[in-house]
């Protein structure tokens, strides 16, 4: 009988995002880049306090699949701690640590280099057979995301008899998001048919919200350690440690919160149908007065405000108002793009208030024209080609890294 193996268990880092163009007072360098380091920092002192038996790393260790220097070096600075600390580890690559062209080589190739005690799998190939941990009696897979975006399935061996058996996979389980959702540029949708039920876990990276997928009872995201922005509003940055009592038995979790993360706020909506600048100015301060976290929250905190149905003048000037008199009293206001909405008696409102999905919106001009302009094989091809093309185009983009983080 094998016995108990703790595992500290931490994805979607995400070293290097920078975001609202605001300044570490101390560095001079993007706060929310700091932010983020701040978090891996933290997530790594709490593992060497813990000891856990090993340390997975599911994906998404950067931002940008071509990290600048300092986030490089920042990654590998921390990460030889875990090393120093004799806990045996494995990192494998998720869709932002990614390159798009195959040919473009990966980060990961110096990190194998610089942390040569940590097993490092970043590549197009199949599932990868890890024998690193057999001390603990540990058998793992590590699937990266390079391998998922090959025409068929990975292929994976059968479970190991008499070994506790892990996968460690980066992707969307099928049936979080509503059909025909994209949570991001690069995402592989996951298989429930890859996500064996004989594994003793399976280690999960990519969505940001801590959670076991519904109908996945041996599975679980580990969440990210800092919120990227507004569509992580309801996340809890950190990381889990996982006990996996022997073999066959299911796993405990225990979520580790960071207590530190960047404060979000959001306020209720503002519906300011023939209201004027300042009307929706005041409505929206009176707002931030109500809420009930302390003034030093507020000061550090990112604040959402929705403004439904203004004239669009109306709307800049409270928007210059609130940014001019807010300069002490928040640490920023995010002002999604205008609304038109209307509520109902009763209803509680909920809309998606991020930029269009282009993909969604290429897939409804298309079938809007099936019988007109295009008939169906003709649509057919045109929507493969043209989703195919998006979805080139807006990976393209995610893993563009910009060169200074100052």
């Amino acid at each position: 009988m094998s016995k108990p193996v703790r595992i500290a268990h931490i994805a979607d880092t995400h070293l290097g995002y920078r975001a609202l163009n605001k300044q570490d007072p101390e560095t001079g360098r993007n706060q929310r880049t700091v932010d983020f380091e701040r978090a891996f920092e933290w997530a790594v002192d709490d593992i060497i306090r813990q000891q856990p038996d090993a340390v997975i790393h599911a994906g998404d260790v950067f931002h940008y699949a071509r990290p600048t220097w300092h986030t490089l070096r920042h990654f590998i600075q921390q990460w030889r701690r875990i090393e120093d600390a004799g806990i045996p580890s494995l990192v494998i690559a998720g869709n932002h640590d990614t390159p798009r062209l195959r040919t473009g080589g990966s980060a990961y190739s110096v990190l194998d280099l610089a942390l040569p005690r940590t097993t490092f799998y970043a590549g197009y190939d199949e599932a990868h057979d890890i024998t690193t941990f057999s001390h603990l009696n540990l058998h793992i897979q590590a699937v990266p995301h390079g391998a998922l975006t090959n025409p068929e399935n990975p292929a994976f061996p059968s479970i190991y008899p008499n070994k506790l058996n892990i996968m460690v996979i980066h992707g969307m389980v099928k049936g979080i998001l509503d059909p025909g959702k994209h949570a991001e540029p690069g995402e592989e949708e996951l298989d429930r048919s890859l996500l064996d039920t004989g594994f003793d876990y399976i280690a999960l990276g990519h969505y940001h919200l801590r959670m076991q997928p519904p109908g996945i009872t041996n599975g679980w995201y580990a969440g990210s350690t800092e919120r990227n922005g507004w569509g992580d509003f309801e996340a809890e940055p950190g990381y889990m440690m996982v006990t996996l009592p022997g073999m066959g038995e299911a796993p405990s979790v225990e979520p580790v919160l960071y207590p530190h993360a960047r404060p979000m706020l959001d306020l209720k909506i503002t519906y300011a149908e023939n209201m004027r600048g300042r009307e929706i100015a005041d409505e929206v301060l009176r707002k931030i007065e109500r809420l009930p976290e302390d003034a030093a929250t507020k000061q550090q905190a990112m604040v959402r405000a929705r403004i439904f149905n203004a004239e669009r003048g109306d709307k800049r000037e409270a928007e210059s108002i609130l940014r001019r008199e807010l300069t002490d009293t928040i640490w920023h206001l995010t002002i999604p793009a205008e609304q038109k909405q209307q509520p109902l008696p009763g209803e509680k409102v909920d809309v998606d208030l991020e930029f269009p999905d282009l993909r969604e919106l290429f897939a409804q001009f298309v079938e809007h024209r099936k019988g007109d302009a295009f008939n169906d094989r003709f649509a057919e091809v045109f929507l493969k080609r043209g989703d195919l093309a998006l979805q080139e185009a807006i990976a393209a983009a995610a893993t563009i890294a910009p060169e200074d983080e100052g």
